[in-house]
């Protein structure tokens, strides 16, 4: 049996620290919050660190909505809506190269 895996290498990379203001993430719910990163390109992968703690609130995801653009998005699991204060996140982008198939047999 073989299945078909990509390949490929990383072309650029970089951290940067920006503004955001994380969305209200009403209770048991998600919640997404748009940032503005200039350079960023879709089919980049990024990775941020919210750098305080918030309790009951958890970052599930972070990608690249469009080129200029990427998504957070945050969890709820509590009881009572969490609307954490700005602060400056930092984030580390990788763009891969143009990704090739590769079959493993």
């Amino acid at each position: 049996m073989s299945a078909g895996i990509q390949s490929g290498n990383i072309i650029a990379m970089g951290v940067l620290q920006v503004s955001v203001d994380i969305a209200n993430t009403p209770t048991i719910t998600t919640a997404e919050t748009d940032v503005t990163v200039p350079g960023i390109k879709v089919g980049d992968f990024v990775f941020v660190n919210k750098p305080s703690h918030s309790t009951g609130l958890g970052i599930v995801n972070a990608r690249v909505k469009s080129d200029g653009v990427i998504s957070i998005q945050t969890l709820n699991p509590t009881v009572a809506a969490i609307n954490p204060a700005a602060e400056t996140f930092t984030i580390l982008w990788v763009r891969p190269e143009t990704l090739t198939s590769v079959v493993k047999q």
